[in-house]
């Protein structure tokens, strides 16, 4: 009940039937909710960056909610609404400086989504401010931030061709801001886009941050964008969070007229598939479902059920007892998941995902942690000892699938 009531919530505008619905799972869950609930409630709605999201729809809705849990919650979005304040003043400040030494700079993720996107930037959560700047200006980049007082995070090692630099942080205000500075959105890797400053530009969307000029990715790039890095980060990574499913809901709600479908669908073959999950979360508006042509008879069970199989699941921290769950959870994830992760709804195209595409996904997991695993070991004397003491155990397969 507790992430059927966050689901509802993710989405920036509100309309008569998402509100009715969130007005009866709220009172259900009021029926029977302990002030633990509660608190459990709001915690999970912390973790997947909705508590501004749930204060500020909880106030369109005659619900009466505990005043301890009202509180708690205000406290909450007032909280993120000055931290996102301090952090736009901040980014305000550092395209004024990359300005001035004639320096190219794109705003991404929720420092821009923020601002653009929703009805007031307290309503988006972010961890730390994404710029992306051309390789040949990352340097001068880099030192115009240090010299400002930005200072290279602690116990933070990463390889030098990384798609962006070690995170620098300043403490404002009480605040620790942090800036990743992006050679490239996305690590390199087959399933992503090779996206630089230099093929974003062209395409650029244009907004204002305190009254300073500032560009992000197309609404296009953005909507891909959302979806690549929130719904299809590779297995190892912590599962999608809500606040993405508000990302994406509110781009095509609030954008619909002014996307371009056929680029879309040209760069994102699956689109109408993948879009039409996210109504089983939070209803989408009617001429949304028409504009997009959205299947979404084609309705899964489980929405909002994320993948949680191996390697996010230990098998070294499984027993007997709960393997057979693992496994089922590796290999049979929730239909709803496979159809937004691979975009196949039904018939031949699910079938092969299901039966194909996701196991070798697993596999070429297994495959590179089983690598790292023998790189680990000497020399290949010792690496023929192990394996003659563990002939291939559960023992040794624990050892294999955990990082």
């Amino acid at each position: 009940m507790i992430r059927r009531i966050l689901s509802l919530c993710a989405r920036d505008t509100g309309h008569e039937m998402m509100y009715s619905q969130l007005q009866q799972a709220l009172l259900c869950f009021q029926e029977n909710a302990e002030a633990d609930l509660w608190n459990q409630l709001l915690h999970m709605a912390e973790q997947q960056g909705l508590s501004p999201l749930l204060y500020h729809h909880s106030q369109q809705i005659s619900c009466q909610l505990p005043a301890h849990f009202k509180r708690l919650l205000r406290s909450l979005y007032l909280r993120n609404r000055q931290a996102n304040t301090l952090r736009l003043n901040a980014v305000a400040e550092i395209l004024t400086w990359f300005a001035a030494a004639n320096i190219q700079v794109m705003t991404v993720k929720g420092i821009a989504l923020c601002h653009f996107l929703y009805t007031e930037p307290g309503l988006r959560p972010m961890r730390d401010i994404d710029l992306l700047v051309s390789e040949k200006d990352l340097a001068v980049a880099q030192e115009i931030l240090l010299t400002h007082g930005y200072l290279p995070a602690e116990k933070y090692d990463i390889p030098k061709d990384y798609y962006h630099l070690p995170p620098l942080v300043k403490t404002i205000a009480g605040l620790p801001v942090t800036i990743e500075l992006h050679r490239c959105l996305f690590p390199a890797h087959p399933c992503y886009p090779a996206w630089s400053l230099e093929t974003l530009l062209p395409n650029k969307h244009t907004f204002s941050i305190n009254n300073i000029t500032a560009h992000t990715l197309s609404l296009e790039e953005t909507l891909w964008y959302v979806y690549l890095h929130g719904f299809q980060a590779p297995l190892t990574y912590e599962p999608f969070r809500l606040i993405h499913v508000a990302d994406l809901v509110t781009l095509i709600e609030k954008y619909s007229e002014q996307l371009d479908q056929n680029m879309l669908k040209k760069n994102w073959p699956t689109m109408t598939n993948v879009l039409s999950r996210f109504h089983g979360l939070t209803p989408l508006q009617e001429q949304v479902i028409n504009r997009f042509n959205l299947p979404i008879k084609e309705h899964a069970h489980e929405a909002g059920q994320p993948y949680q199989g191996w390697p996010q699941r230990r098998f070294r921290k499984t027993n007997l007892l709960t393997l057979p769950q693992l496994l089922k959870d590796t290999f049979l994830p929730s239909r709803w998941w496979v159809q937004l992760y691979y975009g196949h709804l039904c018939g031949y195209g699910y079938w092969r995902a299901l039966f194909f595409e996701h196991p070798r996904a697993v596999w070429r997991w297994f495959k590179d942690y089983f690598f790292v695993y023998r790189a680990c070991l000497p020399n290949a004397t010792e690496r023929k000892k192990k394996k003659k003491n563990n002939t291939l155990n559960f023992t040794l397969l624990s050892l294999c699938f955990s990082p």
